[in-house]
Protein backbone atom coordinates (compact mmCIF):
# COMPACT_ATOMS: atom_id res chain seq x y z
CA UNK A 1 0.00 0.00 0.00
CA UNK A 2 1.70 2.99 -1.28
CA UNK A 3 0.06 6.24 -0.18
CA UNK A 4 1.15 9.39 -1.80
CA UNK A 5 1.43 12.05 0.88
CA UNK A 6 1.86 14.82 -1.65
CA UNK A 7 -1.89 14.75 -2.43
CA UNK A 8 -2.45 17.39 0.23
CA UNK A 9 0.09 19.68 -1.44
CA UNK A 10 -1.69 19.34 -4.78
CA UNK A 11 -5.05 20.08 -3.23
CA UNK A 12 -3.90 23.33 -1.65
CA UNK A 13 -3.57 26.27 -4.07
CA UNK A 14 -0.38 28.18 -4.46
CA UNK A 15 -0.25 31.39 -2.35
CA UNK A 16 1.19 33.38 -5.28
CA UNK A 17 -1.73 32.34 -7.48
CA UNK A 18 -4.20 33.46 -4.80
CA UNK A 19 -2.47 36.83 -4.39
CA UNK A 20 -2.32 37.34 -8.18
CA UNK A 21 -6.02 36.58 -8.53
CA UNK A 22 -6.94 38.91 -5.65
CA UNK A 23 -4.75 41.64 -7.16
CA UNK A 24 -6.32 41.22 -10.59
CA UNK A 25 -9.80 41.28 -9.09
CA UNK A 26 -8.96 44.45 -7.13
CA UNK A 27 -7.62 46.12 -10.28
CA UNK A 28 -10.77 45.13 -12.19
CA UNK A 29 -13.01 46.54 -9.44
CA UNK A 30 -11.05 49.80 -9.35
CA UNK A 31 -11.20 50.13 -13.14
CA UNK A 32 -14.95 49.41 -13.15
CA UNK A 33 -15.49 51.98 -10.43
CA UNK A 34 -13.48 54.63 -12.26
CA UNK A 35 -14.67 53.93 -15.79
CA UNK A 36 -18.25 52.70 -15.35
CA UNK A 37 -19.65 53.66 -11.96
CA UNK A 38 -18.94 57.42 -12.17
CA UNK A 39 -20.55 57.95 -15.60
CA UNK A 40 -23.47 55.68 -14.73
CA UNK A 41 -24.03 57.61 -11.52
CA UNK A 42 -23.84 60.90 -13.44
CA UNK A 43 -26.38 59.67 -16.02
CA UNK A 44 -28.75 58.57 -13.23
CA UNK A 45 -28.41 61.95 -11.51
CA UNK A 46 -29.12 63.80 -14.77
CA UNK A 47 -32.17 61.61 -15.41
CA UNK A 48 -33.44 62.24 -11.87
CA UNK A 49 -33.02 66.00 -12.36
CA UNK A 50 -34.85 65.79 -15.70
CA UNK A 51 -37.75 63.87 -14.14
CA UNK A 52 -37.93 66.37 -11.26
CA UNK A 53 -38.12 69.18 -13.78
CA UNK A 54 -40.93 67.41 -15.61
CA UNK A 55 -42.79 67.01 -12.32
CA UNK A 56 -42.35 70.72 -11.56
CA UNK A 57 -43.65 71.61 -15.00
CA UNK A 58 -46.64 69.32 -14.54
CA UNK A 59 -47.41 70.94 -11.19
CA UNK A 60 -47.14 74.40 -12.77
CA UNK A 61 -49.53 73.39 -15.55
CA UNK A 62 -51.90 71.89 -13.01
CA UNK A 63 -51.85 75.12 -11.01
CA UNK A 64 -52.42 77.15 -14.18
CA UNK A 65 -55.35 74.91 -15.13
CA UNK A 66 -56.85 75.33 -11.67
CA UNK A 67 -56.50 79.11 -11.97
CA UNK A 68 -58.15 79.04 -15.39
CA UNK A 69 -60.95 76.88 -14.03
CA UNK A 70 -61.47 79.30 -11.16
CA UNK A 71 -61.51 82.23 -13.58
CA UNK A 72 -64.01 80.51 -15.87
CA UNK A 73 -66.25 79.63 -12.93
CA UNK A 74 -66.14 83.28 -11.84
CA UNK A 75 -67.04 84.42 -15.36
CA UNK A 76 -69.85 81.89 -15.49
CA UNK A 77 -71.16 83.19 -12.17
CA UNK A 78 -71.02 86.76 -13.48
CA UNK A 79 -72.81 85.69 -16.65
CA UNK A 80 -75.55 84.06 -14.58
CA UNK A 81 -75.91 87.22 -12.50
CA UNK A 82 -76.12 89.32 -15.64
CA UNK A 83 -78.66 86.93 -17.12
CA UNK A 84 -80.74 87.11 -13.94
CA UNK A 85 -80.54 90.90 -13.98
CA UNK A 86 -81.48 90.98 -17.66
CA UNK A 87 -84.48 88.73 -17.01
CA UNK A 88 -85.54 90.90 -14.09
CA UNK A 89 -85.24 94.04 -16.22
CA UNK A 90 -87.22 92.44 -19.04
CA UNK A 91 -89.95 91.40 -16.61
CA UNK A 92 -90.21 94.94 -15.15
CA UNK A 93 -90.43 96.39 -18.64
CA UNK A 94 -93.05 93.87 -19.60
CA UNK A 95 -95.08 94.70 -16.50
CA UNK A 96 -94.91 98.45 -17.19
CA UNK A 97 -96.00 97.94 -20.79
CA UNK A 98 -98.79 95.66 -19.63
CA UNK A 99 -100.12 98.30 -17.23
CA UNK A 100 -100.02 101.11 -19.83
CA UNK A 101 -101.52 99.31 -22.80
CA UNK A 102 -104.83 97.68 -23.50
CA UNK A 103 -105.38 94.27 -25.08
CA UNK A 104 -102.94 94.97 -27.91
CA UNK A 105 -100.30 96.09 -25.34
CA UNK A 106 -100.74 92.87 -23.34
CA UNK A 107 -99.93 90.79 -26.43
CA UNK A 108 -96.91 92.95 -27.24
CA UNK A 109 -95.52 92.69 -23.69
CA UNK A 110 -95.82 88.90 -23.77
CA UNK A 111 -93.82 88.81 -27.00
CA UNK A 112 -91.11 91.08 -25.54
CA UNK A 113 -90.67 88.86 -22.49
CA UNK A 114 -90.43 85.78 -24.67
CA UNK A 115 -87.85 87.40 -26.95
CA UNK A 116 -85.82 88.59 -23.97
CA UNK A 117 -85.72 85.09 -22.48
CA UNK A 118 -84.74 83.59 -25.79
CA UNK A 119 -82.01 86.23 -26.25
CA UNK A 120 -80.66 85.56 -22.75
CA UNK A 121 -80.51 81.82 -23.39
CA UNK A 122 -78.72 82.42 -26.69
CA UNK A 123 -76.24 84.80 -25.06
CA UNK A 124 -75.62 82.38 -22.22
CA UNK A 125 -75.18 79.48 -24.62
CA UNK A 126 -72.85 81.51 -26.86
CA UNK A 127 -70.80 82.69 -23.86
CA UNK A 128 -70.41 79.14 -22.54
CA UNK A 129 -69.39 77.94 -26.02
CA UNK A 130 -66.89 80.81 -26.37
CA UNK A 131 -65.37 80.09 -22.93
CA UNK A 132 -65.11 76.39 -23.72
CA UNK A 133 -63.50 77.08 -27.11
CA UNK A 134 -61.01 79.49 -25.52
CA UNK A 135 -60.00 76.98 -22.83
CA UNK A 136 -59.57 74.22 -25.39
CA UNK A 137 -57.63 76.52 -27.70
CA UNK A 138 -55.24 77.64 -24.95
CA UNK A 139 -54.66 74.07 -23.73
CA UNK A 140 -54.12 72.73 -27.26
CA UNK A 141 -51.81 75.59 -28.20
CA UNK A 142 -49.69 75.09 -25.08
CA UNK A 143 -49.50 71.35 -25.63
CA UNK A 144 -48.78 71.71 -29.35
CA UNK A 145 -46.01 74.22 -28.72
CA UNK A 146 -44.45 72.03 -26.01
CA UNK A 147 -44.55 68.92 -28.21
CA UNK A 148 -43.35 70.58 -31.42
CA UNK A 149 -40.41 72.38 -29.85
CA UNK A 150 -39.26 69.68 -27.41
CA UNK A 151 -35.50 70.16 -27.15
CA UNK A 152 -34.30 70.59 -23.61
CA UNK A 153 -35.26 72.13 -20.29
CA UNK A 154 -34.06 75.65 -21.15
CA UNK A 155 -35.85 75.76 -24.50
CA UNK A 156 -38.99 74.37 -22.83
CA UNK A 157 -38.90 77.29 -20.43
CA UNK A 158 -38.42 79.74 -23.27
CA UNK A 159 -41.32 78.20 -25.22
CA UNK A 160 -43.59 78.36 -22.17
CA UNK A 161 -42.57 81.97 -21.40
CA UNK A 162 -43.12 83.11 -24.98
CA UNK A 163 -46.46 81.31 -25.17
CA UNK A 164 -47.64 82.89 -21.91
CA UNK A 165 -46.58 86.34 -23.17
CA UNK A 166 -48.37 85.69 -26.46
CA UNK A 167 -51.58 84.56 -24.73
CA UNK A 168 -51.39 87.45 -22.24
CA UNK A 169 -51.06 89.94 -25.09
CA UNK A 170 -54.35 88.81 -26.69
Amino acid sequence: MNINVDVLGKLMPNILTILAQLGATLVLFLLMKKLAWGPAKKIMAERAAYEQNLLRQAEALKKENEELKSLMEEKLSQAEEEATETVANAQREAQRLKDNMVDEGKELSRQLVEEARHSIELQKSKMLDDMHDEIVSVALSATERMLSEKLDVESDRQVIDSFIKEVSGK
